[in-house]
């Protein structure tokens, strides 16, 4: 009788630790998922609040374009880099000054174009026009890549509508109007010279 007792005694005494250790792990393990979903919930409540202040930074035209602006200078860099070596463009960004569609698309042009006596250099013995073709070719590249990036961010903050889309869409039109220009231009100097017949009126001043 006394043994059954102690046996039942014991028992009861081992069911009771096991129910205390199952209580206390359920509790660490409550504890631990509290702290992983408060964690979860700082980081997107951290996400948010940054999101927020860059869809307030990119409402507008202008701060929209000064970020394109950066991404299309990055973009020229990134093709450059294998022809002209490692930071071939300089990653500028500009802040305070205009940026508008027009004063926008200038930079850009005269930033990638003005690589082009440099590329000339290192790829001699083409005619001229095929050496533009592939300068331009390289530099469009660029500027495609950096325009669509700048677009992935505008769509992604939802802000690229209105205004914003605009702004973009006339920059890059005006963008691909510069780079015909500064083709025609460079073609129409190889074509024609201006240096020669200054210097031949030189020569005859000296003379006389």
């Amino acid at each position: 009788m006394s043994i059954s007792s102690g046996s039942t005694s014991a028992n009861n005494a081992a069911a009771i630790g096991a129910a205390k250790q199952n209580s206390a792990t359920a509790k660490t393990e409550d504890n631990r998922g509290i702290k992983d979903v408060a964690a979860q919930a700082k980081q997107a409540q951290n996400t948010a609040i940054l999101r927020a202040n860059e869809q307030v930074s990119l409402r507008s035209n202008n701060d929209s374009l000064s970020l394109l602006y950066k991404t299309a200078l990055e973009g020229i860099n990134a093709e450059l880099e294998p022809v002209l070596g490692e930071n071939a463009a300089q990653k500028i960004y500009d802040s305070g000054i205009d940026t508008s569609p027009e004063a926008t698309a200038d930079r850009i042009v005269a930033f990638a174009t003005g690589f082009y006596s440099r590329y000339k250099e290192l790829n001699p013995g083409a005619s001229e026009e095929e050496t533009l073709d592939k300068f331009l070719g390289i530099i469009g590249g660029g500027i495609e890549t950096g325009f669509n990036d700048a677009k992935d961010i505008l769509k992604g903050l939802k802000v690229y509508e209105g205004e914003v889309e605009s702004g973009v869409d006339k920059t890059y039109s005006l963008v691909m109007q510069g780079l015909t220009s500064f083709r025609e231009k460079m073609l129409e100097m190889a074509t024609n010279p201006p240096a020669a017949d200054d210097n031949a009126d030189n020569g005859n001043k000296d003379t006389a």
